[in-house]
C-alpha cells in the first residue's frame, strides 16, 4: 500500500508537526491499540472485523522479555529491614545480571530474594488480539528460552545463582542453616530453567524501529503518528528500561520542537512572499 494516512489532533493550519499524536501505551498497549485502530497484520484485523487502515505485519511481532530465575531465602534473624532490588553483579560478558533485595513477609520476618536475568535474549514471541475492547488484555507469548542460546545462558545463570546461594554472604542471612544443592546435571538445570523461568517485567518489542517506526519513531505510512515507548526496542540490555524510555521521550520532544520551529520559519517566509 502506497497511501499515506494522517493522524492529527487539532492540527494547526500550515503546520506539519503541531498536533501530532504520540502513542505511549507501553510494549503491551501500543501494539494492541495499533491493531484496534486498523494498523497491523491483516489476518488479525480481519479476524475481529476491524477495518484495515494500513496493513503492517510487524505490529505485535518481536515481543521479548528478559528471562529471570530467582532464589528465595528466609533470613535469620527474621526482622531485617526491607531493601529494594539492587544490582549485585554483572558477568564479564554482560549477559547475566544479578540483583538482590530483602522482602517483608510479616511484621517480624523477611526473605532475601536473589535473582538473575538474561540480557539481550534472542527468543522472540508475539502479541495478538483477544477481543476489540482496549480495556482488556491482549494475548502475549514471549517464548522464554525458546532459542538454544537463551537456554544455555539460563543453565549458566542457574549455576551462578547456586554458587551465590551457597556463599558466605548468603550464609550471613541464613545463620547456621545449610543450603541444599539446587541441581546436579545440565539436564536437571535445563528442566529447572523451564519450570522456574519468570518475567522481570522488562517487556519490549511489538512496534520496533525499522519494522513499524522509523529512526525518528514515526509510524511508517501514517503522518502525524509517533510511538515513544518500549515497544519500539528491538533488544533490552536487561536493566530497568525506564531511564532509557524517559531519555527517548526527551530526545523526541526536542526533535518535535525543532521541526515545529523550522516549519514556522518556512511558513513565515512563504507568507512574506
Amino acid at each position: 500500500m502506497d497511501e499515506t494516512y494522517e493522524a492529527y489532533i487539532n492540527k494547526a493550519k500550515n503546520s506539519s508537526s503541531r498536533g501530532d499524536v504520540i502513542l505511549a501505551a507501553g510494549a503491551l498497549g501500543s501494539p494492541q491499540l495499533m491493531m484496534l485502530s486498523g494498523i497491523g497484520p491483516k489476518e488479525q484485523l480481519r479476524r475481529f472485523n476491524i477495518s484495515i487502515v494500513r496493513e503492517m505485519k510487524g505490529v505485535g511481532q518481536g515481543m521479548q522479555d528478559n528471562p529471570c530465575i530467582a532464589v528465595l531465602v528466609d533470613s535469620k534473624p527474621q526482622n531485617r529491614l526491607p531493601d529494594p532490588p539492587q544490582i549485585a553483579g554483572i558477568t564479564d560478558d554482560f549477559k547475566i545480571i544479578v540483583e538482590a533485595s530483602i522482602l517483608p513477609l510479616t511484621s517480624n520476618s523477611s526473605r532475601v530474594n536473589v535473582a538473575a536475568k538474561i540480557a539481550m535474549p534472542t527468543s522472540k514471541g508475539m502479541l495478538e488480539l483477544n477481543n476489540t475492547d482496549p480495556r482488556l488484555n491482549p494475548s502475549v507469548r514471549f517464548n522464554y528460552l525458546a532459542s538454544e542460546d537463551d537456554m544455555e545462558e539460563c543453565v549458566k545463570m542457574t549455576k551462578l545463582l547456586e554458587r551465590i546461594a551457597r556463599s558466605k554472604s548468603i550464609a550471613f542471612f541464613l545463620g547456621e542453616s545449610k543450603q541444599e544443592k539446587l541441581t546436579s546435571t545440565d539436564v536437571d538445570l535445563r528442566n529447572f530453567c523451564k519450570k522456574n523461568v519468570r518475567t522481570i517485567y522488562h517487556y519490549h518489542g511489538g512496534c520496533t524501529v525499522g519494522s513499524v517506526v522509523d529512526e525518528q519513531n514515526k509510524v511508517y505510512g501514517i503522518k502525524g503518528l509517533r510511538i515513544l515507548d518500549g515497544s519500539t526496542f528491538s533488544e533490552s540490555p536487561g536493566t530497568n528500561p525506564m531511564a532509557t524510555i524517559l531519555m527517548l521521550g526527551r530526545y523526541q520532544g526536542l526533535q518535535i520542537l525543532r521541526e515545529r520551529k523550522a516549519d514556522s520559519g518556512l511558513n513565515a517566509k512563504e507568507h512574506r512572499k
